[in-house]
């Protein structure tokens, strides 16, 4: 069923979209994890999946067809909100989720394969050889939900089925939650933590491969942003002004912090407590292998490796386009841009920036986009589509987006404080949400073809054609 409400609403983001020189987005098929899905604020919820950023694309190109597996609200997750504004008489924001009962499924009988198969905590490894069964969530069970919400079927995996819709166009975002379970423990570790680069490059070619050899799709490619430059790792400052003191740099469990080093949102909640200040016990540094309770604090020299991480990962995916001629859409660069003031969207007088809550770009989980967010970034997908094959898909109108029509709300607050909280209720459901694959390294193996097969479907998948 789709959204026919939302469509007739955007219709001023949309002229009559011109025949597309080179380029047929007709069956448009877009693969990847949470920032695919559109989840925002820790929820994968049907309002913004219908702003996600491969929505906004079909919508721009006119595709009426573009179908997703719709969850109600407040979706699964839940979504997080702020749930107040005082904390013992100051203005302190504290974002909390909302929702005892999770939303649910509105159209898992759609009896084709999805076009959205971006699925929230999958991994590269997961769109490669997980599956989903819609059954494990009707018996009551969550462990998969997204996989067995987007897959439903059982046996074949979201590569799999991609091939199985023999797309014409598609986009491929994979590779974040290879390193943000790191960033989320405050602790990066390879083959733990964090998905080797050597085993994540031989990976990419490989699920590239099948798809250059098993269909005809024009395919953009699009790289992994750092995880250093989002909301979650920038908003805490490592030091606290405290009168008649002065200055204090919070103190972890392994020593000082300094201005080199990141605290996370997971950390404002055990601030707030009295961990790291004067008197009160050290903030947790690194993640327990044993518990699995996780860090707060990236140190610089962790921050260097997270960001080295993405670098490799980078340079495989660029090394698998030249190899199949598919070009990259270097979406590290836009938020880099964003991070360091070098690119400032501003329309009608509203600067949009990547600061938390006050920006508009992220939303409440702090890595995730809002509405805002994803429009933009659907934005820039489409002026870079048009450069790369010659088209003309009509662009976001984003004074529409930021003012007009059915796009505000849920939005970001506009609250003006300073000081928020993600709650530690919040937190642990971010981190359940996308933990460390504390037990990838033992799964870790010399990536061989994919699966020969694809069931159900006439055509048969080939073996990949490595770079």
């Amino acid at each position: 069923m789709k959204k026919t409400v939302f469509a007739i609403s955007l219709v001023a983001l949309l002229a009559v979209a011109p025949a597309m020189a080179q380029v047929d987005l007709s069956n448009y098929v877009a693969l990847g994890d949470s920032m695919t899905a559109g989840l925002a604020s820790a929820s994968m919820m049907d309002w913004y999946q219908d702003r996600s950023y491969p929505a906004v694309l079909a919508l721009q190109a006119g595709v009426s067809d573009f179908e997703q597996p719709y969850i109600s609200e407040p979706g699964i997750g839940p979504i997080f909100e702020l749930v107040s504004l005082l904390q013992d008489g100051e203005l302190r924001p504290v974002i909390a989720p909302v929702g005892l009962v999770p939303g649910l499924p509105t159209n898992a009988e759609y009896p084709g394969i999805y076009n959205n198969l971006g699925i929230p905590t999958a991994t590269l490894y997961d769109m490669i050889f997980q599956t989903g069964d819609i059954n494990n969530l009707l018996q009551g069970n969550f462990d998969t939900v997204f996989f067995d919400i987007v897959l439903r079927n059982g046996i074949n995996t979201a590569l799999e089925q991609a091939i199985g819709l023999q797309p014409t166009f598609m986009t491929i975002w994979i590779g974040s939650n290879d390193v943000l379970g790191a960033a989320l423990a405050g602790t990066p570790i390879d083959g733990i933590t964090m998905t080797p680069v050597e085993f994540f490059g031989g990976l990419y070619g490989n699920a590239v491969g099948a798809l250059a050899t098993n269909t005809t799709a024009d395919i953009v490619l699009i790289n992994v942003p750092y995880v250093t430059e989002i909301p979650f790792t920038t908003s805490v400052d490592p030091f606290v002004d405290i009168p008649d003191i002065g200055r204090w740099y919070l103190m972890a469990d392994t020593g000082p912090l300094t201005d080199d080093d990141f605290v996370t949102l997971g950390g404002g909640a055990l601030i707030a407590q009295g961990y790291g200040l004067p008197g009160g016990p050290p903030l947790p540094d690194n993640l327990n292998l044993f518990t699995g309770e996780p860090g707060v604090v990236l140190r610089a020299a962790e921050v260097d490796i997270l960001n080295a991480q993405v670098d490799g990962y980078n340079a495989a995916i660029e090394a698998t386009a030249s190899a199949f001629g598919y070009p990259v859409f270097d979406v590290n660069a836009f938020f880099a841009g964003l991070s360091s003031g070098a690119y400032v969207p501003t329309y009608g007088g509203t600067t949009l920036s990547i600061q938390f809550l006050l920006g508009g770009i992220f939303s409440y989980d702090g890595i995730h986009p809002q509405h805002i967010g994803y429009a933009l970034l659907a934005d820039e997908l489409i002026q870079f589509i048009n450069a790369e094959y010659g088209s003309e898909i009509p662009r976001v109108d984003m004074a529409e987006v930021l003012f007009e029509g059915d796009w505000q709300s849920p939005g970001v607050s506009p609250t003006k404080a300073q000081q928020t909280i993600m709650s530690a209720e919040a937190f642990q459901r971010l981190y359940e949400l996308f933990p460390p694959k504390l037990d990838q390294a033992p799964r870790i193996r010399r990536p061989g073809a994919i699966r020969p097969e694809y069931s159900g479907r006439d055509n048969r998948i080939k073996p990949a054609t490595r770079p």
